[in-house]
């Protein structure tokens, strides 16, 4: 059996999964199951990646959902497994858009917030109808042609410019060169774009430079931002967390600061959701917070983290993705992801994309003096939509860089 290759271009930082079981997947319960995925995501990338980490999950989950809704069989099997997707059916497909209109919904007046996806199919190439119009009406992720095989590189820059555009220029140069071929048959690709202003923003005049102490412990010099006032805070023997809300307070910041360098192993392994929900309580002491400035591009390849949580066979020749073509003869060639963020005294800009490319195979104590939450080591955050829990996007600081 021949296939034609599937790229997954991403530029966003949102996952969505569901759970295999449910039967009438609600906003929350979607939520809930993409976080589970971008933990375990999370923890495989930084099998290789030793230095800083940034990616949206949910972008990264919303381009494998809409190739989840072209897949059958044993493909479709790993994949909802892996990516804790509900069965692949029209139901899970509008529950996903209805979670997009919801995150959109959230952010209207207060954040900037952007989210698109989009279909770049070979002019050539027949894709289901059922396929085309189910992604189209869940996704809002229209089919464009292009020639793959006369104009791959073409077709490879027109992509990127797209990604560009819808992630403000943040985003360049998501497809690398070599990746769009003669064989490639289907780009899928999300992009999603993030900016919001603290609610308490930092006095530009109280940025001081200061130590962040490294992993290896030598120390480097860089901007840090200064604030005193109530946030939620809680703090365990290992770890201080803080919650940072965005104006509209709809959307916020956690930072999880390790009380050791030593122990952010451990904590990354131990992340999840439910550690977040004191952050969400009444509880709001006193902080004097301190928090570096920071600016990050990170691109991503997905395949071998995928592939270890289980998707394999979408990967090979035997792969099955006969509901989006009646010609079954296509795989994912790559899966790639790049992030930027940018902290300052303002707020957050983050944007994301991922490409998917498919070819032809072949507890608390109230404190009597202010808490102080001084970040001045490595540390985890995440970009949370409160409403529906959502991780937009994550991340580990290793190293401050400013460029």
């Amino acid at each position: 059996m021949h296939s034609l290759k599937l790229l997954l271009p991403f530029a966003g930082l949102l996952f969505i999964a569901a759970t295999p079981n449910a039967q009438n997947s609600s906003v929350t319960q979607i939520a809930q199951n993409n976080n589970a995925f971008a933990f375990e995501l999370y923890n495989q990338i930084i099998l290789e990646e030793k230095g800083n980490v940034f990616f949206s999950p949910f972008s990264i989950s919303t381009a494998l959902a809409m190739t989840y809704a072209g897949a059958d069989s044993n493909t479709a099997t790993e994949m909802q497994k892996a990516m804790h997707f509900e069965k692949n059916k029209p139901m899970f497909h509008s529950a996903y858009g209805d979670y997009l209109q919801q995150l959109d919904q959230n952010a209207k007046g207060n954040i900037k917030w952007r989210v698109a996806n989009k279909l770049w199919g070979d002019a050539d190439y027949v894709f289901n109808a059922d396929y085309v119009d189910l992604l189209e009406e869940a996704y809002h992720s229209p089919l464009e042609k292009v020639n793959y095989v006369s104009a791959p590189e073409w077709s490879r820059q027109e992509i990127n410019t797209w990604v560009a555009d819808k992630t403000e220029q943040r985003i360049k140069d998501l497809i690398p060169e070599g990746s769009i071929t003669v064989d490639t048959k289907l780009v899928l690709t999300n992009a999603i774009y993030f900016k919001g202003d603290w609610l308490y923003k930092f006095d530009k005049k109280k940025t001081k430079e200061k130590k962040f102490v490294l992993a290896d412990g030598n120390s480097i010099k860089t901007p840090f931002m200064h604030f005193e006032g109530a946030f939620h805070i809680t703090q365990t023997e290992n770890y201080k967390m803080i919650r940072l809300p965005y104006k509209g307070e709809k959307q916020s910041m956690i930072v999880v600061l390790p009380n050791k360098t030593d122990n952010l192993a451990s904590i990354e392994r131990a992340m999840n959701t439910s550690l977040f929900e004191p952050l969400y309580q009444e509880y709001l002491p006193h902080v004097e917070l301190a928090l570096p400035k920071f600016k990050l591009t990170i691109p991503l390849g997905l395949n071998a983290p995928l592939q270890n949580l289980g998707i394999k066979t979408a990967f090979t020749n035997q792969a099955n993705f006969s509901k989006m073509s009646p010609s079954n003869n296509l795989m994912i060639s790559d899966v790639v992801h790049k992030a930027f963020i940018e902290i300052d005294e303002e707020g957050t800009e983050a944007a994301a994309a991922t490409a998917v490319v498919m070819v032809l195979t072949s507890t608390n104590q109230p404190a009597i003096k202010p808490l102080e939450f001084k970040a001045d080591r490595p540390f985890l955050f995440y970009i949370i939509d409160d409403e529906t829990k959502a991780i937009l996007f994550m991340g580990r600081l290793m190293e401050p860089l400013l460029d």
